[in-house]
């Protein structure tokens, strides 16, 4: 059975039973978010959705440092850090490499989204378009060479614009499959409240959301800083 949590009037999910648990025990939902599965009528404290299987809450206060989020007020965030890589940057080498880094820092983000939240297929879409490419790409060097030698139009010619439709469609699966990923993480496990906007991932997926990943690795620098200064 899964689960929506509402806090704020913001809801996050689905989660599982499990998910719940976990998430009371870490402090990232508290027993008072109120939950509701589809065969519920109505919506009941996390506390007695779980009832005898509630775990012991890690205590979140509000607004100990202004500026960082609830979830990362009292202790560090159990997951890994997003890539750190300023988007400019990002930008700047795959241009000097013709976007060759940005292949790589592609499946760098999407390995990294498939580690914290396991349903994202961003990874897989990513490895389809790659291979797509490659093939499409020697497929139209065989016939750029067999025109060469017979001095005339293959009928084949044609398949490239195929080849290259399949690509630019993986590849916007792909992001926003990354962006949906992005949201249920950011939303759920580390509820931050990212909304991340369809029109920019459409255009700009890479560095969109590399933008966003340097945002939270600074709020999440910061959380550290605060706490060890305590």
């Amino acid at each position: 059975m899964l689960y929506h949590v509402t806090r704020n009037g913001q809801t996050y999910g689905p989660y599982t039973l499990e998910d719940l648990q976990r998430y009371v025990s870490s402090g990232n939902v508290l027993p008072t978010d109120m939950a509701k599965s589809e065969e519920m009528p109505d919506w009941k404290p996390v506390s007695e959705v779980l009832g005898a299987s509630m775990p012991q809450a890690v205590p979140v206060p509000a607004a100990t440092y202004p500026g960082v989020p609830p979830v990362y007020q009292t202790a560090v965030s159990p997951y890994p850090d997003p890539p750190n890589l300023h988007w400019a940057l990002v930008l700047l080498i795959g241009i000097f490499t013709c976007g060759l880094f940005c292949t790589v820092w592609d499946f760098v983000q999407s390995a990294w989204m498939r580690k914290v939240n396991p349903r994202s297929n961003a990874l897989f879409l990513y490895i389809a378009e790659f291979v797509v490419s490659i093939l499409g790409g020697a497929g139209r060097g065989f016939l750029v060479f067999n025109s060469t030698l017979h001095h005339g139009y293959h009928p084949y010619y044609g398949l490239g614009g195929g080849v290259f439709l399949i690509g630019l469609t993986l590849l916007e699966l792909a992001r926003f499959d990354m962006r949906r990923s992005m949201e249920e993480h950011f939303n759920g496990p580390e509820p931050i409240g990212l909304s991340l906007s369809g029109v920019m991932t459409f255009f700009f997926g890479i560095y969109y959301f590399q933008y966003h990943f340097s945002r939270i690795n600074e709020v999440k620098r910061m959380a550290r800083y605060r706490g060890a200064a305590i």
